[in-house]
C-alpha cells in the first residue's frame, strides 16, 4: 500500500495554524453547500502494528473537525472544552477518513456540535464536543 497522501478535488489544508495537526495530518477541508468536509489519508504513521488508524489518531482528527465545524461563519479562536467519541469501525492504511457535522447551539461563550467520521458509507467514529469562544 503506498503512503502517498490522496486528496480529493476541492480540499484545502491549513498550514501552520496547529504544529500538532500538521505532523499528525495533514489534515484538509472543503467547504460545500451542504456544510463543511474534513478530511485525511490514512498514512502509515498514523496506523498501529495492525494497519488499522490508531484511535488517538482519529480523536485528534474529530477534535480538528469539531474546531472547524465551531469556527465556521465566525470571526473567533475556540478552544475544546468536552470531548467524547464512540467508536463503530476501523479505519485502514490508504483509506479517506471525511468527517461532517453540525452546531448544535452557539451562546454567548460556548458552542455544542456533534459529527462523525466515515470511510465511504461506514461510521467509522462519532463525536459530541463542547467548545469555548475566544476573542481574537
Amino acid at each position: 500500500m503506498s503512503d502517498e497522501v490522496r486528496i480529493p478535488e476541492g480540499y484545502k489544508q491549513l498550514v501552520g495554524v496547529s504544529p500538532a495537526e500538521d505532523d499528525i495530518g495533514p489534515f484538509f477541508y472543503k467547504k460545500t453547500d451542504s456544510g463543511l468536509k474534513m478530511g485525511f489519508t490514512a498514512r502509515k504513521k498514523n496506523c498501529n502494528g495492525l494497519d488499522t488508524v490508531h484511535g488517538g489518531v482519529l480523536m485528534c482528527f474529530a477534535d480538528y473537525a469539531a474546531t472547524m465545524l465551531a469556527l465556521s461563519g465566525v470571526k473567533e479562536n475556540c478552544a475544546t472544552v468536552s470531548f467524547t467519541s464512540d467508536f463503530m469501525a476501523a479505519a485502514r492504511l490508504g483509506d479517506w477518513v471525511e468527517a461532517t457535522g453540525v452546531v448544535v447551539k452557539r451562546t454567548g461563550s460556548m458552542t455544542f456540535l456533534r459529527g462523525q467520521l466515515q470511510v465511504g458509507d461506514d461510521l467509522v467514529l462519532t463525536f459530541q464536543a463542547v467548545m469555548r469562544r475566544l476573542k481574537k
